[in-house]
């Protein structure tokens, strides 16, 4: 039965990704590859719902070729012979963005977290006739992912994870399309959000802040627990950010950090920083500092 399973996961993509790749355009497909393209700023599904499956990684010098990539919301599993790569993603209809943050099996040997640089260089995604291209900031095809086989069953991990993952309602909630930037606001460029963002007003004795970085990387602090990841957006509005794991010590500050990993849109008004989600509901303001 699983064998079955897995013949239809391999039939049913092929065939609608191509279907998207002619009709995507810059407010993308929604769902899976191939479905209607709907526009900007509805809650429909988005073509990052079609990313969630398990993948054969190929175009990679440095992985073999029995690497595979398993997307999950909001998870992903680099599999390899040694065991998993982890960490998390995120995606919209066209950027992507994922961060390594952990490892099981052999590849974590001596606590060791190994690199995974040719997916953190990853920033967008485009549609093949056979899956999708990952490609990095200029454009360039960083790997290519296909429904081509299964994995071998990973000694350190349970059967689930070579499996594909299910498209659930709270996947489709996770990834699901922001609302339109704010009547009246001004989308934030990558200009515009680089450099270092405080809190307004703030008179405690902690420094919450964040550093939008021009590497596509950041940092911040909500006063006594740091944070960091990527960061990427498509200057109309659309900012993505992966965050690493934190500490939960309590003190008088601001949840700077926990504002950018839920953030879905910046803009830009009388020269603050607002971060909304999903919904366009604030959840925090910034100014230079």
């Amino acid at each position: 039965m699983r064998r079955a399973a897995r013949m239809a996961m391999r039939l049913r993509l092929p065939m609608v990704v191509m279907l998207c790749g002619l009709a995507l355009t810059l407010s993308g497909c929604a769902g899976a590859p191939g479905a209607p393209p709907v526009g900007p700023g509805t809650t429909a599904d988005s073509t990052s719902i079609g990313l969630v499956n398990l993948w054969r990684v190929s175009g990679v010098a440095e992985e073999e070729a029995d690497t595979w990539l398993r997307l999950d919301v909001p998870h992903f599993e680099v599999l390899r012979d040694c065991g998993m790569i982890m960490g998390e993603w995120r995606a919209t209809d066209t950027l992507f963005l994922a961060s390594v943050n952990g490892a099981s099996g052999a590849c974590g040997a001596n606590g060791t977290i190994p690199e995974v640089a040719w997916l953190e260089s990853v920033t967008g995604y485009q549609p093949t006739d056979a899956g999708w291209e990952l490609v990095d900031a200029v454009g360039t095809v960083v790997a290519s992912l296909t429904v081509d086989g299964e994995p071998d069953p990973i000694p350190s991990a349970v059967d689930s994870f070579t499996e594909p993952p299910p498209i659930t309602d709270a996947v489709r909630a996770a990834l699901r399309r922001p609302v339109a930037v704010p009547d009246g606001s001004t989308p934030a460029t990558t200009d515009e959000l680089t450099g270092r963002w405080v809190p307004p007003s703030f008179d405690g004795y902690t420094e919450p802040h964040l550093l939008f970085e021009a590497d596509g990387s950041w940092t911040g602090s909500d006063g006594c627990n740091g944070n960091q990841g990527r960061w990427t957006t498509d200057g109309a509005g659309a900012l993505l950010a992966t965050a690493g794991l934190s500490t939960a010590m309590g003190c008088e500050g601001v949840l700077v950090p926990s504002w950018v990993a839920q953030a879905r849109l910046a803009v830009i008004d009388d020269n603050q920083l607002r971060l909304l989600d999903a919904d366009g509901v604030e959840l925090g303001l910034l100014e230079r500092g």
